[in-house]
């Protein structure tokens, strides 16, 4: 009982001194309550940048997973049209009959060229062409959603989907004509005259900055594939965030009669070549946090510290009326404990403020990246995503660390004659 009576009464008084001392709580418990918000934010931030990568990868390049000729994602940076699915129908067949949404693609390069009027100017780029099944592609890639201008395909047609920023870029309208030089399955070159239906703009800007969609039959005929194609894509309910099952897609793929000749691409797979760069990245920002984190507790340490050292005359009276070295430390401890809680709360006020301001609205830099290649498929505007984890364990650490800090000045004015203490101002 009496263990419990002092420790409300160190309790009280400890609360009776943060009131008194108004301005100096206020200024280290904002201190604390500042350096959480930051580690929160920033790792929000890191999150979502990350998680958005994949998700436009996802969206709109690669699927869940796909499935591909042998061979043919080695050499997908030359496009061959030699390392195909030749029986593509068969393939989808086995795919509906398994109950796995897919879409076949034929994934070609060539060279854009406009012509003055009703272009402004002649010129030619570079560009990636996908032909794309015009009722099963939406099923998997989020492509027809984002026209902005014009509409989406329609089979047998000779139109064209081109991204807002290369429309930008070329002065481009729907209904623009439009030429592709490039080469058929057999290496001969081709001309394919198309018309623009429509202008699409995503949240993956190397899609809108270097490809364009039309109908996978005008693809089949231009290229003269017989029906074949480059790979087939597919949509797999996950199961966690990033971790599709592919268990049932590789059983159908084994059940197929070439499934020799056929190769399973995994997420992890088909996005290996940036697998490097996100690791890099993704130490950088352990570095950043970790440094952030000590920026932190070197603020919340001289705070603590300079609250301390400056009542040192306090402590010399309280020890000449008889207060003993431990009750000092464990009155400091309480003080400490009581603004490393007040910072906390603040703390998790301004980290849900900023992350809602993240997660709802963000922060564009869009007009800053513009012609600004990058490896991650970011749009240019930083969210963020909510992290109960980090908030969490970031105020208990930063209310221990306040606590902790407390106890070593306080050691080192204890080690000091009572009078020497009380002759300080």
């Amino acid at each position: 009982m009496a263990a419990r009576t002092r420790v409300r009464f160190y309790a009280r008084l400890a609360i009776k001194n943060l009131a008194r001392y108004k301005k100096r709580t206020a200024v280290t418990a904002s201190a604390i309550a500042l350096g959480v918000m930051m580690v929160v934010g920033l790792d929000s931030m890191f999150q979502d940048f990350f998680a958005s990568s994949d998700r436009n990868y996802k969206w709109y390049e690669v699927g869940s997973a796909a499935v591909a000729g042998r061979g043919y994602w080695d050499e997908k940076d030359r496009y061959p049209l030699d390392t195909v699915i030749d029986d593509a129908a068969g393939v989808l067949a086995t795919l509906d009959n398994a109950g796995i949404t897919a879409a076949p693609r034929i994934d070609f390069r060539g060279e854009l060229i406009v012509r003055y009027d009703p272009f402004p100017e002649d010129g030619s780029v570079n560009v990636v062409l996908q032909g794309v099944d015009v009722e099963r592609d939406p099923d998997v890639f989020r492509i027809a959603e984002s026209v902005e201008n014009g509409r989406y395909l329609r089979p047998d047609e000779d139109g064209a989907l081109i991204g807002g920023w290369l429309a930008d870029r070329l002065g481009a309208e729907v209904g623009y004509p439009i030429t592709v030089t490039t080469r058929t399955r057999d290496g001969f070159h081709q001309l394919m005259d198309l018309e623009i239906v429509g202008i699409f703009r995503t949240s993956n800007p190397t899609v809108d900055r270097t490809t364009i969609f039309l109908p996978l039959e005008a693809a089949n005929y231009y290229l003269e594939m017989d029906g074949a194609v480059t790979r087939i894509v597919v949509s797999l309910p996950e199961r966690l965030p990033g971790r599709a099952d592919l268990t049932p897609f590789r059983d159908a793929i084994s059940r197929h009669p070439e499934a020799d000749r056929l190769e399973v691409l995994d997420f992890a797979t088909l996005t290996a070549e940036f697998a490097d760069v996100v690791e890099i990245t993704n130490g950088f920002s352990q570095l950043m946090l970790m440094l952030l984190a000590v920026i932190a507790i070197v603020g919340i340490s001289n705070t603590m510290l300079m609250a301390v050292m400056e009542r040192e005359r306090e402590i010399g009276m309280l020890r000449a009326l008889g207060m003993r070295n431990r009750e000092i430390k464990t009155l400091f401890a309480f003080e400490a404990a009581g603004i490393g809680v007040l910072g906390a709360i603040g703390g998790v006020v301004l980290s849900a403020l900023f992350v809602w301001f993240l997660v709802e609205i963000g922060i564009d830099y869009g007009p800053l990246m513009e012609g600004i290649e990058l490896d991650y498929r970011w749009d240019g505007v930083l969210r963020g995503v909510w992290n109960p984890g980090t908030m969490i364990a970031s105020t208990v650490f930063a209310a221990f660390v306040a606590g902790v800090v407390s106890v070593l000045p306080t050691r080192r004015i204890l080690k000091r004659q009572v009078s020497e203490s009380l002759r300080r101002a």
